[in-house]
Order: C-alpha cells, then structure tokens, then sequence
C-alpha cells in the first residue's frame, strides 16, 4: 500500500502541460533545408524530424520522425538541382505528404516557393496535357495536401488550378526586388534608370515594378515591320536613346536566358551608353545559360542579374563561378515573406489584404514581429513548459487584464482596439481565446 501511495504521489508531482491549439511545425526536403532554416529563424518556430532514404532498386522511403497528430504541418520544397533532380523530389514531397496524413495533423500546408511546371500551364496543341494542374492534384488525392503557398506564379490564373477543398496563395517578391535594387543601385530617380519588360506578356509585372521604383518604362517585344514577314525586336520608350543610362530588365523566370540574351542585344543597339541589369523572382540558369550570360557581360554592358532564393542556388553559383562570373548573380532572400504568411496562415488570417501584401523586407511587421518576440511572442506562449493560462496571455500580450471580464462580451474585447491594429489585435485576441477555453479555472 505505502508502495503505491509514493507511486500516485509521483505522479501527482508531474506537471501537465495545456496545447495551446494547433501546434505549429515546419518540415523541409532535401534541398529545401536553407530556405526552411531561414524562415524557421523568422518563426521562432521547431523544425521537424524527417528522413528519407532510397533503396538499392531506387525505391523511395519517405519517414516522419516525431508526433504530428493535430499540429498544423508546413512542408518546404525548393529546387535544388545539386541535391536532387526535381521530378524526383516531388515524388519524395508525394510521399512524405502520405506519411504525415496517416499521422493525423490538423492541416497540411505545402509551400513551394517556385511552382515547378508553371509554365505548361496551357494545351499548346492536341495531345497535350496540363502538367501543373496535375501535380497539384496528385499532391491533394494522392498526399492530402490542405493548402499549398507559392510565390510570382507565371501566370496569375493558376490560382484557379487548386484542387476542390483547397486553397494556392500566391505570394509577390516584387517588395523585395525593389528593395535591392535600391540597395545595389542607389538613387533611382532623375529620369535616366527605366525597367524593362521582355515582351508583352511580363508587361503588366514589369509595370508594377515601375510603379514600385517610381521610374520609367519601357518594353522590348517582336514587332512585324510587314505584313507576313519575320517578327523582329523593337525596343518602345517615350524617351531619347541618349537619356537612357540604367535599364533593369523584369522577367519571372530566368531558364535558358534566351530571350534575356534577346533583350540584352536589342537595348546594346537602341542605347550603347546604357548599363544593364536583370531581376527575376526564379532563376534556374539550365543548359548553357552561364556561357550566354558571360556573352551579355562582355558584349552588351550586363552588369549583373539578382534572382529570389525559391530556389536554391548553389549550383548556379557554382557555374557562374567556373566561367568568371563570381560576383554577376546576387541572391534576394526572401524567408521574411514566407514567415509572414505562415504566421497569417496559422493564425487563419488573410494572406491576400494589401495591408500585408504592401510589407516589403525592411517595413515593419506587426504580427510578425510581435508574435516572434522572444519575451512577448507567440513562440514564449507555444514553449515546452506548462503555463497558467493567465500568464501566458499576459507573455503573448505583454499587458495584465481581468480575465473573466475581458472574456464576457461576444467577439474581440475593448483592448483589440489598439495600439496594435485592428488585424492583429484579433488575432492576438483569438490566440488568447484559446489559452483561456482550454482551462476549466477560467470562467469564459
């Protein structure tokens, strides 16, 4: 008997820790884990166990490493073509997906900063298929993906190719383009720096970028000078050739870099005396496109081109090293964006209100920033320890409160007002809601 009243009395001595809703928990493939690392930092958040293995007969095994049962589960896939070809890390993100839906997580969210495929996005001809629109739906049927993030899709409409019960959010990196072109090229204005679209199709891009930098426009796009003939290149600016001194030319996507060596040359020939510069949200850089870039720098006045890390860049950098070009491919992170709307997401908030789509990478963030705080922060409220409900909000709110009477009225209380914002307040409100119905102490 006296054995196990010092059992029960042990047991009585353990604390018991109180889920504070939906635990948040950040997954990454192979070649993902710089970009998930970063934006995991931005979080204050866990990076979860996995593995994956191939099998001598070049079997797949993907394996979740820790208890997922409830948590809201986000999974990080970017390019990585020293790590793994592409094809076969989305069969790896296909599988890994199936494992983690057999372990019952609230929701999955897959974030994949370039969305592979983008650019079959349509049926050219008879015969042809709609590769992104497929593999979202393996990602959905097969997986059970929940909601998938993607940042500067090739084509807007894609939105629409989410699977029925699922959402794709599109991010924009133009924010945070702009904010190192500043950086890198110093004051823009003075009417001699213009941006430059590829063709008609990045015309609308390229035109926001111009709104961004508040400088001018100008377009390269073939042209069919007769009826019938061969399309050639004509450059279209409201300004002079010789008023032309910087020219930042705006893509989505840098590939093969043929049509960026197009450009190149016919702005060589419409102004000589003009620097040249090119931005992109993705950069592949595949084939021979480090040789041809080489060509541009020593032939046509390229300075240098800056692509986002949505995908990883070792190898690029690494080809770009062997041909001479060490310094001529900058890399914008952009792990802030992603953080923010990972936040917003588990949080159930909107990742498409301008208030937050206008937050470039030094603005200041408020859910962001005061979520993340180290002493005040969500991620203070998510730690290990046990904590009264009470003492919790007070950590995520950073202010003392009567509880019972903050709680009597339907909705967000007084306090949401401000000064924090009406957006954040909820949601600091809704997160506080939680802490307080979890606990039978509290009256509501």
């Amino acid at each position: 008997a006296g054995m196990d009243t010092d059992s029960s009395e042990e047991e009585e001595e353990q604390p018991v820790r109180i889920p504070l809703g939906h635990r948040p928990v950040v997954f990454a493939l192979p070649g993902s884990r710089d970009l998930a690392a970063r934006t995991v930092a931005q979080l204050r958040w866990s990076q979860g166990l996995c593995s994956f293995k191939v099998f001598d007969n070049a079997e797949i095994s993907a394996n979740v490493e820790e208890t997922v049962t409830n948590h809201d589960v986000f999974v990080v896939l970017t390019r990585d073509d020293e790590k793994e070809e592409i094809n076969f890390s989305l069969m790896q993100l296909m599988l890994f997906i199936s494992a983690l839906k057999g372990e019952s997580p609230y929701r999955i969210t897959v974030i994949v900063p370039c969305m592979e495929y983008a650019r079959q996005d349509r049926k050219m001809q008879a015969g042809q298929g709609i590769p992104v629109q497929l593999m979202l739906r393996c990602l959905k049927t097969a997986g059970g993906a929940d909601r998938f993030l993607t940042v500067d899709l090739h084509n807007e409409a894609q939105v629409a190719f989410a699977p029925s019960g699922t959402l794709l959010d599109e991010l924009c990196a133009r924010k945070y383009l702009a904010h190192y072109l500043r950086l890198a090229l110093g004051d823009l204005q003075g009417g001699s720096t213009f941006v430059c679209a590829t063709s008609g199709g990045g015309m609308s891009m390229t035109r926001r970028m111009a709104a961004e930098l508040c400088i001018g426009f100008m377009m390269v796009d073939k042209m069919r000078l007769k009826g019938g003939g061969k399309g050639e290149l004509k450059v279209m600016s409201s300004e002079p050739p010789e008023s032309v001194q910087r020219v930042i030319i705006v893509d989505d996507i840098f590939d093969t870099c043929g049509s960026l060596a197009e450009v190149c040359r016919a702005l060589r020939a419409f102004a000589p005396q003009a620097k040249l510069y090119g931005v992109a949200s993705h950069g592949y850089f595949s084939a021979n496109a480090p040789v041809l870039i080489k060509d541009l720098v020593d032939n046509c006045g390229l300075q240098w081109l800056a692509v986002t890390n949505s995908v990883a860049q070792t190898g690029a950098l690494a080809r770009f090293r062997a041909v001479g070009l060490e310094d001529r491919l900058r890399v914008v992170d952009i792990s802030r964006l992603l953080a923010g709307a990972m936040m917003r997401i588990y949080l159930g908030a909107s990742v498409n209100l301008p208030k937050f789509r206008d937050i470039g990478p030094s603005d200041y963030d408020a859910v962001l920033e005061v979520l993340t705080s180290p002493t005040v922060g969500l991620a203070r409220c998510l730690a290990e320890e046990p904590l009264p409900p009470s003492i919790a909000i007070e950590r995520l709110l950073g202010s003392t409160f009567d509880l019972p009477r903050a709680f009597q009225a339907d909705g967000p209380p007084a306090w949401c007002s401000a000064p924090l914002g009406g957006t954040l307040s909820y949601a600091l409100w809704e997160v506080a809601f939680r802490v307080v119905s979890a606990c039978d102490s509290v009256t509501r």
